[in-house]
Order: C-alpha cells, then structure tokens, then sequence
C-alpha cells in the first residue's frame, strides 16, 4: 500500500514513537543539528489528521503516552514535557502543555528514554540515574549500579515503579523493585539497546552484534544470530513473534530462528514499539505497521 504524503520537512529526524490508542501515534523529532540552540517537533497522528507543536532548547529524545491521553516527551537535559494528546485541535493541544525542569541532570549526564510503566512516569540515562516523574516534580531513584559501576539506561519496562527492568549500553541488564536494583545475569557482554515484555512474562531484549536474548531474572537463552555484524537497535513483540531493527531491515524471532522480515528497500529502521494497532517503526523521516498482514508504509520520505 503507498504510504501518506510526508509531514517531515527536510531537517526533520524521528526520534522515537508510541502508539497509545488504536490509529493514534505521538512522535517526537529533533530538527537539523544545531546543537547550541536545539529544535524539535511533536507530531500527534489521530486517523488521518496531523497535529504539531515545537520546542527549542534541548533536543527531544524519547516519547511515551497513555490510553487516557496523556503524552510525555524528554529532553536529554531531563526536562519533561506533558500534554493532552486527545485535544482536538492545534491551539488546544499546545495549550495543554505543562514543563517539567529536571535540574539534576546537567551534573550527571544526559537522559536516554522516558517510559509509561503501569500508572508511573519513569526517566532513565546515562550514569546510571533514574527519576520519577510526581504531579509537580521529579523523585530521584536510586542509581542502577552493578558491581559498582554506574551504567548507561538504554531501554525500560514494567508495570510499576516497583517492578520495572532496565538493560544498558554496557551490557547489563537489572530490575527494580521500588528501593534497590537486582542484576538480571544476561548471558551476554554485547551492549544493549531496547526491551519489551511478552505475554508470558518473559522479556525480549536485542542489542548490538545481531544479540536477542529471551528470558527472565537469570534464567535466558540466546537467539542463535542471523548475522553477528547486525546491530539492533529496537524490539517489539506481536501475536507471539518478536521482530528487531537493525539500520537496514527488521528480523523476526519465532521462538526457535531469526528470520528476514519483508519490508521494503532503501528504508531506515531503528525504534520498534508495539501497541493497539501492531508494531510501529519510527526511524529518520519513514514510519511503518507491521501486522499480521505484513509491513505498511505509512509515512516515507
């Protein structure tokens, strides 16, 4: 099927995606590479019609949203911003928005995604730090360390601020439980980079040198590679499959082979995020659906 018309302009850059309610999805993109004063769009697809808003000062670099409305998008210096993805017009959606400054973040490092996990906002980066988003402010968790090395959050999900699991760049992975971390003992030194729970409990988690680990709290196996050179960068799982992106394509995991998944030529693929409609793929200026009928392009330039 032909994909829409773009949206993109020409310095437009996805960064991440979230699909909160069927034929929504709120995507969040820095604008060209000014890194002194940054810019950056939200867009808000609900059907067939586009909403935006910008921002400047701190390059976006992560979204997440709820079924109720609530959208959330963080900035690499720790500011979050909150607005009603449900208003129905441009003037309303951007007078729902709310700031929220994070001013530990600049002594640490910066911030690398921002999840929805159960009725919780959670925050989390490089240096090992994690934070609570309240009503009015941030509550600074405890950091993830693992044998007293502060470590670099790529990726998080769970059901609650105590329970929630954290894998990293360093190739560790822990989990929370609302006052400490636990080392979740991956059999692996690969470094990683998204994660997704599957209907069983267990957890998917795809990393560089084409790793996929399927598992749970030290008990793991290891997807035997389609090719080692491959380096993953997103994971999702739908109806029982689990698919990861590598820059030039998408694989997909059936419980026993990595196989190619069909998607067109020439398209970049990093973020996967599952949701009501599938899975969505938010990379550069292209955004795609996989179904059970296969890949859809949506949005391409």
């Amino acid at each position: 099927m032909a994909s829409e018309f773009s949206i993109f302009n020409q310095d437009d850059y996805i960064q991440e995606g979230a699909n909160p309610a069927l034929g929504v999805i709120v995507v969040a993109c820095t604008v060209g590479e000014d890194y002194d004063t940054p810019k950056n769009r939200i867009l808000v697809r609900k059907g067939e019609t586009w909403l935006e808003f910008g921002s400047s000062g701190e390059a976006v670099v992560s979204v997440d949203a709820t079924v109720d409305g609530m959208a959330y998008v963080l900035g690499e210096n720790g500011s979050v911003i909150r607005f009603d993805w449900q208003a129905p017009t441009t003037e309303e959606l951007r007078a729902s928005r709310v700031l929220f400054a994070n001013d530990t973040v600049a002594r640490i490092g910066p911030l690398r995604r921002v999840r929805v996990v159960g009725d919780d906002v959670i925050c989390g980066g490089s240096g090992g730090q994690c934070y609570q988003l309240g009503r009015s402010h941030f509550e600074e968790l405890p950091n993830l360390t693992i044998g007293g090395k502060e470590l670099t959050i790529e990726d998080l999900i769970g059901s609650s601020v105590r329970d929630f699991v954290a894998v990293t760049s360093d190739g560790l992975g822990a989990s929370f439980n609302g006052s400490k971390w636990r080392d979740l003992e991956l059999p692996t030194n690969a470094s990683l980079s998204s994660v997704c729970e599957l209907r069983d409990g267990r957890y998917a988690i795809a990393g560089r040198q084409g790793t996929m680990l399927i598992g749970k709290h030290g008990q793991w196996s290891v997807a035997d590679p389609i090719d080692p050179e491959r380096n993953y960068w997103g994971v999702a799982a739908h109806n029982g499959l689990v698919y990861a992106a590598y820059l030039g394509g998408i694989d997909v995991f059936d419980g026993a082979d990595i196989r190619p998944f069909a998607v067109p030529r020439g398209l970049e693929h990093t973020v996967l995020r599952s949701g009501p409609d599938g899975i969505w793929s938010f990379a550069g200026k292209t955004i795609g659906l996989i179904t059970e009928d296969g890949w859809r392009t949506v949005v391409a330039q």
